[in-house]
């Protein structure tokens, strides 16, 4: 796509994302997969706090560095198996099982790591290059005319490479793997080639992820105000019923370490089971504006690539069968049968010799054979 035209009508295919947050697998592997990973960084920061107040500062450091990769790696695979379902449905491709889409995750993982390498050996060429062309542009009398040219050139570069890296590879490479491209493919595909400094190609993506964006602020809003509405209203009721109402209130207005005071009074557990709750409530809130983002992401790049599958193509599944099947047509008779012969040869009613079908007289007493058929 590279007309305005395009990146409207690109733009009306992203609204299509909000269906994403009907898909229940796609929710469940994301959630899991976070729900670990809180799990595990909890208990890796746990032991190395213990290992810390014993004096082991160094190893109660590795472990909190590990447990927080570890937790940073299931966080993305569950995000990438989730965008893995969600490309799978927007295609029309049967649904991969658990296992095999949290192993497709941990594939783009390193694709994803390789492309942000290359981000960086990209943005230090050009680092290089424009510190030499500065210090050539340090010559006297020379200087001061090589960079009124390039300065504006410079800066068009830099501001490509800046938005091309922010707005169309870092968003885009992941549904461009889950949609089975390489490495270079995918570079190749976002518009790293030949044609990189091209203005104009950075148009349609940058405005259908306005859009997107846009959409996905929307579906935050109403399922916030859904969940928190109702959470609201029930934490009032509880807190008039059950009686923890003073201490909630002080927790919320204390400052600091100050309104942590209202947990040691005896409605500490309520309180903190209320704040248990709510984090988990946010948990599953924004969950959905992930899969929309996720899924949104998926049709800009289809559309970036043109490999969107066409929604009235049909397949072989969405064929019309027959109920009831014809037999196969007969095969065609020779020429010769084509026409019937007579059932029967005539005979002369006079002299009874025979004669042929298409006779008028007969041939030995030369009688009207009409008259007797």
């Amino acid at each position: 796509m590279s007309s305005s035209k395009d990146a409207i009508r690109g733009s009306l295919v992203v609204l299509e994302a909000v269906d994403a947050a009907r898909n229940t697998r796609a929710f469940l592997l994301f959630i899991v997969c976070a729900i670990v990973a809180l799990v595990i960084a909890g208990i890796f920061i746990g032991i190395a706090g213990t290992l810390a107040s014993n004096g082991a500062f160094l190893i109660g450091g590795l472990f909190s560095i590990i447990g927080s990769l570890a937790a940073a790696i299931i966080f993305a695979t569950g995000v990438s198996a989730a965008g893995k379902t969600l490309m799978d449905q927007i295609q029309g491709r049967p649904a991969l099982g658990v296992s095999d889409a949290l192993v497709a995750g941990v594939m783009t993982l390193p694709k994803l790591a390789a492309i942000f390498l290359i981000e960086i050996a990209i943005l230090l060429v050009f680092m290089i290059a424009l510190a030499i062309v500065l210090f050539i542009c340090k010559i006297p009398f020379l200087g001061p005319l090589l960079y009124t040219v390039v300065y504006p050139i410079a800066s068009v570069i830099g501001g490509i490479l800046w938005f091309s890296f922010m707005f169309v590879v870092n968003p885009l490479a992941a549904p461009a793997f889950w949609e089975g491209y390489g490495v270079g493919a995918a570079l190749s595909t976002l518009g790293m080639n030949r044609g990189a400094l091209n203005i104009g190609r950075l148009l349609p993506p940058l405005v259908q992820q306005m859009v997107l964006l846009f959409v996905v602020g929307v579906v935050a809003f109403i399922a916030s105000a859904i969940v928190f509405g109702g959470s609201a209203f029930v934490a009032t009721v509880a807190s008039g019923i059950i009686g923890f109402g003073g201490s909630l209130v002080s927790l919320y207005t204390g400052f600091a370490l100050g309104g942590m005071g209202a947990l040691g009074g005896g409605m500490g557990g309520y309180l903190l089971a209320t704040l248990v709750g709510a984090s988990i409530l946010g948990a599953l809130v924004y969950t959905f504006p992930l899969l929309v983002y996720l899924a949104g992401t998926c049709n800009i790049f289809l559309n970036l690539a043109g490999t969107h599958a066409a929604p009235d193509a049909p397949t072989l599944s969405d064929a019309p069968v027959d109920p009831a099947p014809r037999s196969p047509l007969p095969p065609a008779a020779p020429a010769e049968q084509a026409v019937a012969p007579h059932s029967a040869s005539r005979t002369c009613a006079a002299c009874a010799a025979p004669s042929e079908p298409e006779d008028t007289f007969c041939g030995e007493c030369g009688a009207d054979l009409r008259r007797g058929a």
